[in-house]
C-alpha cells in the first residue's frame, strides 16, 4: 500500500480476510454462500480498505497465503465511478496492483474471465439490450461477441468456485437506471436466477458488499439465505482520525429582504481565504497545496442573464481567477456554456477533484452520486427552500479532509465546510440540520450562525501558554503492522527536517548490519537450513499387494526446483519485516553471494524466526534517535512535533500523551434550534476566546446550556467568583480539547471534561480547576471520572480543584476527584445508585 492505513482501516482489511478465508472454506467443504460486508461511514476510505484486502488475497501476509487464481468482479451502480474507483486503486496500491491487470468487462470476449484480474462492470452494462449480451433479450445474435457478459460470469462461476470473488459496490448510488431493474441485475450477479435475457445464473460463491449502511445490504443477503458476516467502521472512529472535516458551518439571513448577491460575495471572499490559509500551511509544512473550490448550486430553470449576474459576482469578487477557473457541471449540456461573452467549460463531476485548475464549479442538481472532493470548501445553494434534503446529501459530500488527516497547528478555517444558503430562513436551515444529523454518514459538528471568536484581550496572555503546554492524550495518528515500517517513516521524518541526513539509507544499513552479525553467530543452524531448503529427502516405501507388511527402501536427495525456490522467497519477504528481506538479499549479492545462494539464505533467515531480531533492532534504532533528538524536536514547530513525536512511541498503548493546542480562533455557534425555528445561545464573560468587537454579545463567549441546567448553573457559579481570571469551553475533540484515555469493556476511548477555570489564588502561577458536570445514569460515567481523577492526580502541579457535578433530587452535589483513593471508589461504582451514594456521603453541596 501507497497508503499508511489509520487502525480502524487496519482493523477493517483483517476482519474482512478473516471473513473471505472462512467463506472460502465454507464453500468448498459445504458449498455454503457468504456475504461480506464492509459498511463504513462516509469518509472512511472504503475504496483504501477494499484495495488493501485485494493486496492481501493477491501478494499473501506473514500469516495467509497469497491466491494468484482469484478472479474479482466490481460491481456498481455507475459508470462513471468505475474509472474513478480504479483511478483510487492504483492510486492506494502505489503500483503494487498491476494496473494491466485491471480492466471493465466490455474489454473481454472469453469463456472465462482471467485469474489474477480485477474486471469492473456498470449495471447499465447488462440492461437487456446492451452490447455486453452475445445473444439479446429478443433473440438476436450479437455479431461482435462470442461470450456474452452472462457466460462469462457464470462460466467463472462454475470453474473456479470460491476462487470467484464479487465486489457489490453500493457506496454511491447511480440515476441513470431505475431502482427495480438495479435490483434486478445486481440481485442476478450476486444470488443468480432468470437473467434479463433468458438464462439462469449460478449464484457467486463469495459477495463482498461495500456499503455506507449496512441495513439494505443485511436484508438483501439474508433474504437470498446468505451466510453474513459484517466488518463496521464505527462513525466515531473516523472523525477521531482527522480524515473528515470537524465542523460545517451553515450562514443564512435572518433578514426578509433578498440578498443573493450579497452571499455569493461572501462565499467567494471565503474561498479566498481559504486559499491564503491553504497556501501559508504549504509553505510551513512542505504539506501538498490544496487548491479550495467553490460549488455554486444554482436555480434549477437558472437563465442566461442569471448566470451572467452569477458570474458577473464571482468576477468582481476575485478578478485574478482565469475563465478556465469556472466550469460546470450540468447534466445538459455536456460541453462549452456560452453566457453572453463568456463561455464556460464542462467539467463532468467525476473528474472535478482532479481538475486543480477550477476553483468554482456551477451545477444544478446535487452532485451527490461519482463525486467525491474534499477541496471543496464552500458550498453557495440557491435551490429552493424545499430541497433541503438533497442540500444535505451534497454536503455530506464535501466533509473528507484534503489531505486525508486534520490540520493542526494552523488556521481552524481549513478543517471545515461553509454552506451559504442565501434562500433559506430560519425553519429551512432547521430542517438542513436535522437531515444532516438523521444522516448517519455525517457525523461532523454542525455550527449555525457562526462566529470566530478570537483570542479573548480581557484575560491574562499567561493562560494561553498554560492551556497550549497543557498534558493531554491523543490517539495515534497512524499505527504500524511492524517496528521497522514505524522506523522507516520516522527516518523518513527526521530527514525531511534535517535532524538525521540519509535516515532512510541509515536505518536501512543499521538493520542489515544486524543482520549479518546475526547470520554470523548463528552461521552453522542457518548453513544447515539452506541445505535443507536446496535438497528434498524423498523417502520411497514398497507395499506388495496382497501383504500386510510394507517395506521402507530409503530416501534420496533430489534438488528442490528454481520455481520452488522463488516461492520460498517469496514467502521470506513476507516473513521478514517490511523490505529487511530485499535489503539482506541485496548484501549478499553484493557480497558475492550467487543470487540462488542469496535467496535461499533470506529464505532460511526467515525460517527461523530471524523476524524477531529485526523488530528488535528496528526498536532500538528508534529508541536511540528519541534520545539523540527528542530536545531538538521540542523546540520545534507543533506541526514538526505532531509528525515526529508519536513516530518514537514504542509502547502498545492506545493512547499517546500530547499537550492541548491552543487555538487562535475558536468558533462557535450563536444560536440553536429550538422545535421548528432557532434562538439565540446565552453568552458568558471572561471566557478565553470572545465574540469580536461590532457584532453582538462581543467580548463574550456563547454556550449551548439549554440541554443541560447543570451546566448553566455550574457557569453561573463559577463566574461569580472574585479570583476568577479566565475560563474555557473544552471541545468535545479534537487537538484543542483536553482529552483524558479511560477503558470501558475492552474499548479504549478519550474522555473530555466540560469546563476548565484559571484563579488567581496569590502564587506565582495561575491555578486551574476542571468542573465537569455529567449525567451518571450513563454505563461509563463511572470510568471517565475514575481516569479524570487519575489525571488530577498525577498533575497536581497543574491541578488544582476538580470536581465531578451530578443532580440528585433537586440538589446539585460535587465529589472530589483529588482526593486520595476516590478513583478506585468511583471506579468501582458501576451504576447510578452506587454513583449517588459516593456523592452523598463524600461529596459537597454545589455551589
Amino acid at each position: 500500500m501507497k497508503f499508511t492505513l489509520e487502525d480502524y482501516q487496519r482493523k477493517a482489511v483483517d476482519s474482512i480476510l478473516s471473513s473471505l478465508a472462512k467463506a472460502r472454506v465454507g464453500y468448498v467443504e459445504d458449498g455454503e454462500l457468504t456475504a461480506v460486508g464492509l459498511t463504513a461511514p462516509t469518509g472512511a476510505g472504503k475504496t483504501v480498505i477494499a484495495t488493501a484486502v485485494l493486496e492481501d488475497l493477491y501478494f499473501g501476509t506473514s500469516t495467509r497465503e497469497p491466491n494468484s487464481k482469484l478472479t474479482v468482479l466490481w460491481l456498481t451502480d455507475d459508470r462513471a465511478l468505475n474509472a474513478q474507483t480504479i483511478g483510487k486503486i492504483l492510486q492506494a496500491s502505489g503500483g503494487r496492483i498491476d494496473a494491466n491487470r485491471v480492466r471493465f468487462l466490455n474489454e473481454t470476449d472469453e469463456r472465462t474471465l482471467e485469474s489474477g484480474y480485477i474486471y469492473f462492470v456498470h449495471i447499465q452494462a447488462l440492461q437487456k439490450n446492451a452490447t455486453l449480451h452475445a445473444v439479446r433479450a429478443d433473440g438476436t445474435k450479437n455479431d461482435k461477441r462470442t461470450f456474452g457478459a452472462w457466460d462469462m460470469i457464470a462460466n467463472t462461476i462454475h470453474d473456479r468456485g470460491a476462487d470467484f470473488l464479487i465486489i457489490w459496490d453500493e457506496a454511491h448510488r447511480g440515476s441513470s437506471t431505475t431502482k427495480t431493474e438495479r435490483k434486478s441485475i445486481a440481485g442476478t450477479i450476486v444470488n443468480g436466477g432468470p437473467t434479463n435475457i433468458g438464462t439462469v445464473q449460478p449464484a457467486a460463491p463469495v459477495v463482498l458488499g461495500i456499503s455506507a449502511t449496512p441495513d439494505l445490504f443485511q436484508s438483501a443477503m439474508s433474504a437470498a439465505g446468505r451466510t453474513i458476516r459484517l466488518a463496521e467502521v464505527p462513525a466515531g472512529d473516523v472523525r477521531e482520525s482527522g480524515l473528515l472535516k470537524d465542523r460545517i458551518l451553515l450562514r443564512n439571513l435572518a433578514e426578509s429582504q433578498s440578498a443573493d448577491s450579497t452571499m455569493l460575495g461572501l462565499a467567494v471572499k471565503d474561498l479566498k481565504a481559504a486559499d491564503h490559509a491553504w497556501r501559508t500551511h504549504h509553505e510551513n509544512t512542505g504539506d501538498r497545496l490544496v487548491e479550495p473550490l467553490l460549488v455554486v448550486q444554482v436555480e434549477p430553470k437558472v437563465t442566461e442573464t442569471r448566470l451572467a449576474e452569477i458570474l458577473s459576482v464571482i468576477e468582481i469578487a476575485w478578478p485574478e481567477l482565469t475563465d478556465y477557473a469556472v466550469a460546470h457541471a450540468f447534466g445538459e449540456p455536456h460541453g462549452p456554456l456560452k453566457v453572453g461573452d463568456r463561455q464556460v467549460r464542462y467539467l463532468p463531476p467525476e473528474a472535478i477533484a482532479g481538475d486543480d485548475r477550477a476553483r468554482v464549479v456551477l451545477f444544478k442538481s446535487a452532485l451527490t452520486t461519482g463525486w467525491d472532493c474534499p477541496r471543496a470548501e464552500v458550498l453557495v445553494s440557491f435551490q429552493g427552500r424545499e430541497s433541503y434534503t438533497e442540500i444535505a446529501q451534497l454536503i455530506g459530500r464535501l466533509v473528507r479532509t484534503p489531505l486525508a488527516k486534520r490540520v493542526d497547528g494552523g488556521d481552524d478555517r481549513l478543517n471545515e465546510v461553509v454552506a451559504y444558503l442565501p434562500g433559506f430562513k430560519t425553519e429551512h436551515v432547521v430542517r438542513v440540520v436535522n437531515a444532516l444529523t438523521e444522516d448517519e454518514n455525517v457525523k461532523v459538528e454542525i455550527l449555525i450562525t457562526p462566529e470566530a471568536c478570537g483570542r479573548s484581550r480581557d484575560v491574562p496572555s499567561e493562560l494561553f501558554d498554560l492551556l497550549d503546554t497543557l498534558p493531554s492524550f491523543t490517539r495515534p495518528k497512524a499505527t504500524f503492522a511492524t517496528r521497522t515500517a514505524q522506523l522507516m517513516r520516522l527516518a523518513a521524518a527526521l530527514n525531511e527536517h534535517s535532524l538525521v541526513p540519509g535516515a532512510s539509507g541509515k536505518a536501512r544499513a543499521w538493520i542489515v548490519d544486524q543482520m549479518r552479525a546475526a547470520d554470523s553467530q548463528r552461521q552453522e543452524e542457518i548453513d544447515a537450513a539452506v541445505k535443507n531448503i536446496l535438497a528434498l529427502r524423498v523417502g520411497t516405501t514398497v507395499v506388495n499387494y496382497g501383504d500386510a507388511i510394507m517395506l521402507s527402501v530409503g530416501e534420496e536427495e533430489t534438488p528442490t526446483s528454481e520455481r520452488d525456490l522463488d516461492g520460498y522467497y517469496a514467502r521470506a519477504v513476507r516473513l521478514l519485516p517490511d523490505g529487511s528481506a530485499a535489503w539482506y538479499y541485496n548484501d549478499l549479492c553484493d557480497r558475492d553471494y550467487d543470487e540462488v545462494d542469496a535467496g535461499v539464505r533470506v529464505t532460511a533467515m526467515a525460517q527461523l524466526g530471524f523476524k524477531n531480531l529485526v523488530e528488535e533492532q528496528a526498536a532500538e534504532l528508534i529508541r536511540s534517535w528519541r534520545g539523540q533528538h527528542r530536545s531538538a524536536v521540542s523546540r520545534m514547530p507543533r506541526t514538526v512535533r505532531d509528525l515526529i513525536e508519536p513516530l518514537w512511541y514504542l509502547s502498545n498503548t492506545p493512547m499517546h500523551p500530547t499537550t492541548v493546542e491552543a487555538r487562535m480562533v475558536y468558533p462557535a455557534s450563536t444560536e440553536v434550534i429550538k422545535g421548528n425555528t432557532t434562538e439565540a445561545i446565552e453568552a458568558y464573560p471572561k471566557h478565553m476566546y470572545a465574540i469580536p468587537d461590532g457584532k453582538p454579545n462581543a467580548g463574550r463567549f456563547p454556550v449551548d446550556t439549554s440541554r443541560s441546567s447543570w451546566e448553566k448553573a455550574v457557569l453561573d457559579a463559577e463566574l461569580d467568583a472574585t479570583t476568577l481570571v479566565g475560563w474555557y469551553r473544552n471541545p468535545s475533540s479534537g487537538r484543542n480539547a483536553l482529552a483524558i484515555p479511560y477503558e470501558f469493556g475492552d474499548k479504549h476511548q478519550l474522555m473530555h471534561p466540560d469546563f476548565l477555570f484559571w484563579h488567581d489564588d496569590g502564587g506565582t502561577q495561575y491555578a486551574m480547576d476542571i468542573v465537569d458536570p455529567h449525567r451518571h445514569d450513563l454505563a461509563d460515567t463511572s470510568a471517565k471520572w475514575a481516569a479524570l481523577a487519575r489525571y488530577a492526580q498525577d498533575h497536581s502541579d497543574r491541578v488544582r480543584r476538580c470536581l465531578a457535578v451530578i443532580k440528585i433530587g433537586d440538589k446539585l452535589r460535587a465529589l472530589d476527584l483529588t482526593a486520595n483513593d476516590i478513583a478506585d471508589r468511583i471506579g468501582a461504582a458501576t451504576n447510578k445508585s452506587l454513583v449517588e451514594t459516593i456523592f452523598e456521603g463524600e461529596g459537597m453541596d454545589y455551589p
